[in-house]
């Protein structure tokens, strides 16, 4: 596996803005912080390593002003590596967590895909001072979703800037360091690993692993609930990302959305794919059309729900949040495999 290694200095690493003009990537210093609280306090899951997990009211009501996502924040020497971006709203309470744990400047933020959740909060962070990072696979999805960034019609980031409120003061701002396979970032104390475990939750899905203290950072890529979003999701490939993050024997597995997981965590996740895989492939097999299949749901949820690793990511009904159902699941595979 080839690496790169960061040694604090930028300057050690090829920059790219990858698709940001000089203007967009400069963060207008008239950018309101619309505050949105974020829940609970940062929790140390290991020596200078800590854990703040985001509302899930989301999934609960269908109100896309609700959205966040957990975040992490792992302390070197000199600096912070901030894991995920959240929204712009999100960031002074995750800053005030932070501020609570260390005075060192925030010096990255590694978004660990390129949905709205995960990097759109990039704005606020550059304004601290970080420079935001990720596979080079998010700026190939950018590419593809956020069209209006690119001068074309407007994406997702515009149709976002409609549902929310924390969105219309900041620009939406790429990663600005990337890396292809994986990014070493290290100093005397510690050693962080940047993964891309391969396409899964998207094709850009990227993770963080402490090797010495077994915590992996793993974004959306792995859940321990009922919150995946199959909307670009490529499902077969995913089984084989969750595989690898299972080698890698965590001991904790921080989270995308929702509490934290443990080693078993990924194979639970794999184990609720393969039974929609399985299920999804045999209908198709003997000739199935999509409202056959969708008649025969209510026997798919009988069977996840008696399987008590795959029951932990069965979505209630009815669907609440856009996507989130077993429903939008099961359709997603049906296209694709």
């Amino acid at each position: 596996m080839k690496r790169r290694t960061l040694i604090k200095q930028i300057a050690a690493l090829s920059i790219s803005l990858t698709g940001a003009t000089a203007a967009q990537a400069i963060v207008p210093e008239s950018a309101e912080e619309s505050e949105t609280p974020t829940t609970g306090k940062a929790e140390e899951i290991a020596p200078g390593v800590y854990f703040l997990k985001g509302k899930t009211r989301y999934f609960e009501d269908g109100n896309y002003q609700e959205v966040e996502c957990n975040n992490g924040w792992i302390i070197f020497d000199d600096f912070v590596l901030l894991v995920d971006a959240n929204f712009p709203g999100s960031g002074p309470a995750i800053l005030r967590e932070i501020r609570k744990t260390t005075n060192k400047p925030i010096r990255f933020v590694f978004n660990t895909h390129h949905h709205s959740d995960h990097l759109y909060g990039n704005s606020f962070w550059m304004k601290e001072g970080a420079t935001p990072l990720a596979h080079v696979g998010v700026m190939e999805e950018i590419r593809k979703y956020e069209t209006g960034l690119f001068g074309g019609a407007p994406g997702r980031w515009e149709q976002a800037q409609k549902r929310r409120t924390d969105l219309a003061a900041w620009p939406l701002l790429p990663p600005v360091l990337t890396f292809s396979d994986t990014m070493v970032i290290e100093d005397k104390h510690r050693r962080v690993e940047l993964i891309h475990p391969g396409a899964g939750h998207t094709r850009g899905d990227g993770i963080v692993w402490l090797p010495q203290e077994r915590v992996l950072f793993a974004g959306d890529a792995c859940l321990n609930g009922p919150y995946n979003l199959f909307r670009d999701a490529e499902v077969v490939s995913w089984t084989g990302s969750l595989e690898r993050m299972a080698a890698l024997q965590p001991k904790i597995v921080v989270t995308g959305h929702g509490n934290l997981g443990d080693g078993n965590t990924p194979r639970n996740q794999q184990r609720y794919f393969q039974l929609l895989l399985d299920w999804v492939k045999t209908a198709k097999q003997n000739g199935g059309t999509f409202e056959s299949v969708r008649s025969q749901l209510p026997a798919l949820r009988q069977r996840i729900a008696a399987d008590p690793a795959a029951a932990v990511y069965l979505i209630p009904e009815p669907e609440i949040a856009s996507g989130f159902s077993l429903e939008s699941h099961v359709k997603r595979i049906f296209e694709t495999v």
